[in-house]
């Protein structure tokens, strides 16, 4: 994760070469660049932070290579007129700091989110921050983007009721200020704190909570009963059984209500104590594979908490857990120039001051990327990319819990990381370790549209398979480096029923090795002997004689 994002004044006035990077990190974002001094770039610069979050721009620092280097900028009356130039021509009021790495002497500018009116370059062209990239918008886009952009989000409207320190929850409060360096406050400044958060809003020297014009964002975030203020800000959660949209049954039902992250942690536990997970043994260590990447969980309720519309007064977030997959639901349709096509690599966010504080208490990393590392997870476990379903009065995402492989096979992929990088490489290994040498003809069975030629010259040269043989004769396996950071052993043996075994024990309790058997469809004394190593492994406990022996599962088992 990127390290918080430095206010001006958090900058010290000398730093090192490591504590430069440990604070501004060295991945350009949508909220931080590097420049080597003020050229043209960093004139458009400026109009495309201001336009999306706003932002830090470094200069004196070479953005030209892949590997960063500090060379440094003179804060001299040249930059000076410069940057005070191109902030003027684009109407943006910057500030600016020098401060010193080693010997280099290094600007920071800091720039503001404009919200309240379009920022334009100075020929006329409205750009947005795309990542490290500052991209224009053109067509319905442009279009979308003003109109959303020209009206007063939700989230910045003064508290419906008189604000009352005691509504709020003072350790959510310092923890936020703790993310910006600033020592945490008494019950009785809540109010001040909520104002150096951007939360509130007061006049100049505003000492007085009667001084200050509370934002809706603030009891979001940290009111403990933001209901009080916005009816409809929770959660309603639903577990039905089957598959049908059209069933009544309820097998539960439960709302989530507090502070945003309040609600996020009650809805992760609701979906995953009705979800299911699988239990696999590598060796002596056992692991648990959830049915449902719980990044991409956690994901589309962030998306669904801090994107909605909370215009829309008394609707609530609806969360429907199946038997194949789970349905999140928020109200409003998605915020400004963004659509289905453009999801993964565009950002906007309708509620940004809660999208910024998000970010600073860690429970979202860069802006923009949250998409993007759905799809990659899901595909990352071979399992089918979220689908959005949109409408002018909602949102919904569903997932949901199709395997291509088994997930025997699926924690073998996750063994692997993110170095198989598409769905067909991964797709390649599993069936090579299915096999332990196939040709290309046997991959086509499974992958008959994709150029194999291609795709397997790709394998070869990053190192995740090997050629065996010649012409007509050529076959591949797995690579060496595959096999030593994920093993061999396939889906289809003792792996596979080892980690059945243990999930169904985990879900019974205990089970005798006549139950085993009848479960794994394999003989009794095949079964015990499993289970026998299960329990020298400290994995599960038996119980009684020979005859009435019953293996339980072990709850507390430390794992490796």
């Amino acid at each position: 994760m990127a390290p918080p994002q430095p206010r001006l004044a958090d900058i010290p006035g000398h730093l090192s070469v490591d504590e430069f990077w440990a604070l501004f990190g060295t991945v350009e974002h949508e909220t931080l660049d590097f420049k080597g001094g003020p050229g043209d770039s960093f004139k458009e610069l400026l109009p495309a932070m201001a336009m999306t979050d706003g932002g830090l721009v470094v200069l004196g620092v070479s953005d030209t290579d892949d590997e960063r280097q500090i060379v440094g900028c003179p804060l001299g009356q040249r930059v000076q007129d410069r940057i005070t130039r191109y902030a003027n021509q684009c109407n943006i009021p910057v500030e600016r700091k020098s401060f010193s790495v080693d010997e280099f002497e290094l600007i920071a500018v800091e720039v503001p989110q404009i919200s309240d009116r379009i920022v334009t370059t100075p020929d006329g062209r409205l750009l947005r921050r795309v990542g490290g990239d500052s991209q224009p918008l053109v067509g319905d886009a442009l279009g979308a983007f003003v109109r959303d952009r020209s009206r007063r989000s939700a989230e910045e409207e003064p508290l419906s009721r008189k604000f009352d320190h005691r509504d709020f929850d003072l350790e959510l409060v310092n923890t936020a200020l703790a993310q910006h360096k600033r020592p945490p406050v008494a019950e009785a400044d809540i109010g001040k704190a909520l104002l150096d958060l951007h939360l509130a809003e007061g006049a100049p020297g505003a000492t007085s909570s009667r001084d200050l014009v509370v934002m809706t964002a603030a009891a979001i975030l940290f009111a403990n009963d933001p209901r009080r203020f916005v009816p409809g800000v929770a959660a309603h959660l639903v577990r039905r059984p089957g598959t049908g949209s059209a069933s009544d049954v309820t097998a539960d039902r439960h709302e989530c209500w507090g502070p945003l992250q309040a609600v996020f942690d009650c809805c992760v536990e609701f979906i995953g104590r009705h979800t299911r997970s699988y239990d696999m043994v590598s060796g002596l260590l056992r692991e648990t594979i959830p049915e449902y990447p719980p990044s991409v969980v956690r994901e589309a309720l962030l998306n669904a908490l801090a994107h909605r519309d909370y215009g829309l007064v008394g609707t609530t977030i609806d969360v429907t857990v199946w038997d194949d997959r789970i349905e999140i639901r928020s109200p409003g349709p998605l915020p400004g120039h963004i659509t289905t096509d453009n999801m993964r690599r565009e950002h906007f966010s309708r509620n940004r001051r809660l999208m910024r504080t998000l970010r600073d208490l860690g429970l979202v990393e860069e802006f923009g990327e949250g998409v993007d590392r759905m799809y990659r997870e899901m595909e990352s476990r071979l399992m089918p990319p979220p689908e959005f379903a949109v409408t002018s009065d909602s949102v919904t995402v569903t997932l949901r819990n199709q395997f291509l492989v088994d997930i025997e096979e699926q924690a073998w992929l996750l063994a692997l990381g993110p170095w198989p990088g598409s769905a067909a490489e991964r797709r390649v290994l599993v069936e090579l370790r299915r096999r332990g040498e196939a040709a290309k003809r046997h991959v086509a069975e499974v992958l008959p549209s994709i150029d194999l030629d291609y795709l397997f010259a790709e394998m070869l040269q990053r190192g995740l398979m090997e050629r065996v043989g010649h012409a007509g004769g050529t076959q591949y396996r797995l690579s060496d480096a595959v096999l030593r950071r994920a093993g061999t052993s396939a889906g289809s043996g003792p792996g596979m029923r080892r980690a059945s075994l243990l999930t169904e024990l985990k879900r019974v309790g205990n089970l005798s090795s006549a139950e085993a058997a009848k479960l794994l469809k394999i003989e009794r004394a095949a079964a015990r002997n499993m289970l026998n190593k299960l329990a020298a492994a400290g994995l599960v406990r038996p119980v009684g004689n020979t005859r009435a022996r019953r293996y339980h599962w072990v709850e507390d088992r430390a794992e490796g």
